[in-house]
């Protein structure tokens, strides 16, 4: 069995929101000689699809994992969805959304508009708003470094949790550049594993939200990963240049 080159894409494979660069996409392309390639994205599908612009791969794990969709006879074919609806905490979770929405009421930066995407699988929240510009988007990350939103938010919505007696049972933690993902502990994106360790004996996870706090950590520390925490495109771009070149050689 070939091994398996799993990815992150926002801060990993592609600045916040955008496509993938030339550089990256002929990188990927070149792996795909010696390794199967699949993502694990908090995004729905149609973004990332955007995002990958052309370059395929085998697995698309999408909301976190919640929508698997894999490639049979050159068309995309969905395996399972997961639906946050049907989950017995999402009444609780209605209540950390309205958490949200008061937070942010009080911002002393400019919103735009679209703040809780609500998804099969996970519930999204962005700071700045999905409505944003490219330009509002930057400004909001760059912002975000020097005030801590995020942070503060992050914290607010897990006292919350922590009142209602549900801290355990939700991950509440930080998702692409510019939000936060809500989701049952079950449904992380480490419940990949449950699907792809019966076909794969090595497995790699690039993610750049690798802390605590972060949507990769359970992911790309599991025992039966080989985790590569990157801080940017740059970092992904590296790992994988060594890895085309060494399989090259072999």
């Amino acid at each position: 069995m070939r091994p398996l080159l799993l990815f992150d894409v926002d801060g990993t494979l592609a600045h916040s929101g955008q496509k993938i660069d030339s550089k990256m996409s002929d990188v990927l392309k070149s792996l795909k000689d010696n390794f199967d390639l699949g993502i694990v994205g908090g995004g729905k599908l149609e973004k990332i699809l955007h995002q990958l612009d052309g370059v395929e791969c085998k697995h698309y794990f999408t909301e976190c994992g919640c929508v698997y969709h894999t490639v049979s006879d050159c068309c995309l074919k969905e395996i399972y969805i997961k639906n946050i609806r049907n989950h017995e905490l999402y009444p609780k979770i209605n209540i950390l959304i309205k958490e949200v929405l008061s937070y942010l009421s009080t911002v002393d930066y400019m919103l735009s508009g679209n703040f809780i995407d609500l998804r099969n699988g996970i519930i999204y929240i962005s700071l700045i708003g999905m409505a944003a510009t490219q330009e509002e988007r930057q400004y909001f990350i760059d912002l975000n470094k020097k005030n801590g939103y995020i942070l503060e938010l992050l914290s607010r919505l897990k006292d919350k949790a922590s009142q209602m007696n549900v801290l355990s049972s939700l991950s509440i933690c930080k998702g692409g550049e510019v939000g936060i993902a809500i989701y049952p502990v079950e449904y992380d994106k480490v419940q990949v594993l449950d699907t792809l360790l019966k076909d794969y004996h090595t497995i790699h996870y690039f993610g750049d939200k690798y802390d605590r706090d972060g949507n990769d950590y359970r992911l790309i520390t599991n025992e039966n990963v080989i985790g590569h925490k990157v801080t940017c495109i740059e970092d992904t771009f590296e790992i994988l240049s060594q890895l085309s070149f060494l399989s090259y050689l072999s």
